[in-house]
């Protein structure tokens, strides 16, 4: 079973464009870099429902092999740098160990 962990990335004092910008072209790089790495999701947010600036920068997901992978890779001097490197940027994030994807029917 692939063990996910699923992070909320809050907006920083950069625009939304620039933080995606970094995100994609200078943190994914270091992300992709963590050992046992299987999949890496990420989800930018856009603008809100009144067109307004949203208050996160998106979501992703990094998904490993089993339990001992994820927390190789969370132990890892490349998750630590991963960590220092989003604190520069002056976003923070929450962290959910995800339990269970589940896809739910719709009914037509």
């Amino acid at each position: 079973m692939t063990v996910k962990i699923a992070i909320i990335l809050f907006r920083n004092d950069r625009s939304l464009e620039e933080q995606h910008r970094w995100w994609l072209e200078d943190h994914a790089p270091m992300a992709k870099r963590m050992p046992g790495l299987l999949g890496y999701t990420i989800n930018l947010a856009d603008t809100d429902e009144s067109g307004g600036d949203p208050a996160i920068a998106g979501t992703d997901y990094l998904e490993f092999a089993d339990m001992e992978a994820a927390m190789t890779a969370y132990n890892s001097p490349e998750w630590q740098a991963a960590r220092e490197h989003t604190a520069a940027s002056g976003a923070k994030t929450i962290r959910s160990w995800v339990k269970e994807t589940l896809q739910i029917p719709l009914v037509q």
